[in-house]
């Protein structure tokens, strides 16, 4: 078997197996193991080859990167033992930016890893917000409604 067969084969392999797990980590090792088979068919310099797979590897990991990130945010959808922290109000302990990815509150007394419901939010220490979901065990925020008065459970 030829050197480009088989970096198709290990790019195939690899495409097989994200495409089962939806990760997407190994979508860049994908894209090097197909510029790796297509260099090596045109019979460019290994050390060519090499570089050009690497970068190509590195570009498509920042373009999967915002991706990854909301991948991350929605990776799992918090079970009934969290439903019960949806309304309530918290207050911001360390500064909520999705962008960053940091973010706590403090709802019912209990610390909370949080992110906005919106991208383009931010929430300051202090700052009352309102859960408006669970995903996993990162409670999703929001202003608080005007007309909530379930109070705030720090």
């Amino acid at each position: 078997m030829s050197t480009p067969v088989i970096w198709l084969l290990v790019a195939a392999a690899l495409a097989f197996t994200e495409i089962v797990t939806e990760s997407l980590i190994l979508t860049p090792l994908v894209a090097a193991a197909v510029v790796i088979a297509a260099g090596t068919l045109i019979g460019a310099p290994l050390g060519l080859v090499v570089v050009v797979a690497i970068a190509g590897a590195v570009i498509t990991l920042l373009m999967l990167r915002p991706l990854m990130r909301r991948e991350r945010l929605d990776f799992a959808v918090g079970g009934a033992e969290h439903d019960f922290v949806i309304g309530q109000r918290g207050v911001v302990e360390e500064r909520v930016v999705n962008d960053e990815a940091t973010g706590v509150i403090e709802v019912g007394g209990e610390a909370w890893t949080a992110r906005a419901n919106d991208d383009e939010q931010t929430f300051a220490p202090g700052d009352a917000v309102e859960v408006v979901a669970v995903r996993g065990a990162v409670a999703v925020v929001d202003r608080p409604q005007a007309n909530a008065n379930d109070g705030v459970g720090a």
